[in-house]
């Protein structure tokens, strides 16, 4: 039998169901299992990694207090002075006691137990005229019977490193007392009387090291084999080399070198480690089950589709013998076989709309173009009348003033007609800064004439500058807004001052008014506004309209700056090049 038509003997649900064990199912279950694993390992090589860098941080931490009381030793067997006043031979008691305040008892404080590292320092003598005392005593009976003065004598190093009993503290940590012995041997000529130094090291200082890296687990010492410190108390130390030979892979050893062979242990939290697995487990199990669950979700879904399509396409087929033949089927197609049909059978539908609506929406957009046509004709002819009836009638404005003698009235009504026809003229984009300064000039005049005493104005035209070429209309409107925004509103006389020159390959052109100014918040809207497409507000479009227009030109080639102070006026500055 054919395997392809084996398949197509199955029925739909059996397919689906098959691909859903072996395509969805299986392949989740196998991902996530595989996931967790390496989940697992990284997981722990990374507890290992912070283990083995806590236990060298501590290694080091101790390395360096231990070599600090090394190093304090090294200085006081190198001091000449304390030699001698353990060597002299005091007359009486008081003269020690006097000795001991002003000089043993600073000098022991301030080279040993000022220290954190130093529980206590202490100075042996044989010395007979010496008394007994907290930081400097007699080498007597009791001192000579004792193991770590015995150490010291027999010991070839120059230090000795004395271990004592081992104790366990109120916390269950193991610790044990160690000090640092050494005899003062190093000038020959003051060496009458034995003199041993004997440094005891703070053990708690160590124990603090251990507890700043806040680790779970037991973090053990070894000088030799033997146990000196542990974090946490140990019931049964016989056990600790069978418990060591099982967990190999929690433990994480490093050393103390130089002077100490310590050999530090940590182990790390086997709980821990679980707890921290716990979190990823949880999660890799939510993922599976949801997976699953939306695998299940869409694979129904798409069961569904099939019958769905089929039988809406069915019904919708059905409404043809109603005689609709242009109505669409509205439904989903999809891209399988079922969706090429309904593909199929909506573009019969088209075909037949088009057959029947082509002939009258084609009429229809004819007349649209014809009305569009004559409508545009008729706005063309009201755009040429209106001004050609705006210059006549100024011009006969003009010329009944001329035969009244109002000389000044015609001349400003010259300007205002000279004005309107540059604005309205748009047949070139460039002029020269001649032409534009004329047109200024005229619109200052007629300002002049409005107000009077009341305005001034002050050009100051560099000659060089003007047969350059530059915009129509872009200096003359920041002169119209310094007028009418800055000065009309304002109660004192208004001056303006426009100064054109050339700087380096650019033309640099100020405009400067004492009007009313801007507001901040006014000013950065207007600032805002600038780039946007459409203006947010009516005011200063026009300033939106010359930086566009700038913008156009030169591209990102000009400076346009606006300052202005509430009251006192505004400043623009427009920096162009000479050439576009």
């Amino acid at each position: 039998m054919n395997s392809k038509n084996f398949l197509n003997d199955i029925k739909v649900k059996h397919k689906l169901l098959l691909v859903y064990i072996i395509c969805v199912v299986a392949p989740i279950i196998i991902i996530n299992m595989v996931f967790y694993n390496n989940t697992v390992e990284n997981v722990k090589l990374i507890y290992e990694n912070h283990y083995r860098l806590s236990t060298e941080r501590m290694a080091k931490l101790m390395e360096k207090d231990l070599n600090f009381i090394i190093a304090q030793a090294n200085k006081i067997n190198m001091d000449q002075q304390l030699y001698e006043m353990l060597d002299k031979e005091y007359e009486n008691p008081l003269d020690f006691v006097d000795a001991y305040n002003s000089y043993f008892i600073p000098y022991i404080y301030l080279n040993g137990e000022v220290y954190h590292q130093i529980s206590r320092m202490t100075i042996y003598t044989d010395n007979p005229t010496i008394l007994n005392s907290a930081m400097v005593q007699k080498i007597d009976n009791t001192v000579r019977s004792s193991a770590w003065y015995k150490g010291v004598l027999s010991s070839l190093d120059k230090k000795y490193i004395w271990y004592d009993e081992t104790e366990v503290k109120g916390d269950k940590s193991v610790i044990t007392p160690v000090s640092i012995v050494q005899i003062l041997n190093q000038f020959q000529g003051i060496d009458k009387y034995l003199k041993i130094l004997k440094i005891d090291v703070y053990s708690g200082n160590i124990l603090d090291i251990v507890r700043s890296e806040r680790l779970r687990g037991q973090v053990l010492i070894f000088n030799n084999g033997d146990l000196i410190f542990a974090s946490k108390n140990i019931e049964n130390y016989y056990e600790l080399n069978e418990y060591f030979s099982k967990n190999q892979s929690l433990l994480v050893e490093s050393w103390v070198d130089r002077h100490f062979d310590w050999k530090i242990i940590n182990i790390m939290d086997l709980q821990e480690l679980e707890q921290a697995l716990k979190e990823p487990k949880i999660r890799i199990i939510f993922l599976t089950l949801m997976s699953l669950f939306l695998s299940s979700f869409f694979i129904f879904l798409i069961y569904r589709s099939f019958y769905q399509r089929l039988n809406a396409l069915s019904e919708h087929v059905s409404t043809l013998d109603e005689g609709d033949f242009t109505r669409p089927f509205p439904g989903i197609q999809g891209k399988d076989e079922i969706g090429s049909l309904i593909r199929a059978y909506n573009s019969m539908v088209r075909k037949i709309k088009l057959l029947i609506t082509d002939v009258y929406e084609a009429k229809l957009e004819q007349a649209q173009i014809k009305l569009e046509k004559k409508q545009a004709e008729l706005s063309a002819l009201q755009n040429q009348i209106n001004p050609h009836y705006l210059f006549n009638t100024l011009e006969s404005i003009r010329m009944k003033s001329l035969e009244k003698g109002e000389t000044e009235t015609a001349e400003i009504i010259k300007y205002l007609a000279r004005s309107f026809r540059r604005i309205l003229s748009f047949q070139q984009d460039f002029i020269t800064v001649a032409d534009e300064v004329t047109n200024i000039r005229e619109f200052l005049d007629i300002q002049k004439y409005r107000f009077g005493s009341e305005f001034e104005y002050e050009l100051d035209i560099e000659g060089s500058a003007l047969s350059v070429q530059i915009p129509k209309l872009i200096i003359q409107p920041f002169v119209e807004n310094a007028c009418i925004h800055g000065l009309e509103k304002s109660e004192n006389p208004g001056k303006v001052y426009l100064q054109i020159k050339k700087e380096k390959q650019k033309l640099l052109c100020i405009i400067q008014d004492n009007g009313i100014g801007i507001k901040e918040e006014k000013l950065k809207m207007i600032l805002d506004n600038l780039d946007s497409e459409e203006s947010k507000g009516g005011k200063m479009i026009g300033i939106r309209n010359i930086y566009q227009r700038l913008k156009l030109y030169y591209g990102a080639d000009f400076d346009l700056s606006i300052e202005s102070i509430e009251g006192q006026g505004t400043t623009i500055k427009l920096l162009i090049p000479m050439e576009v």
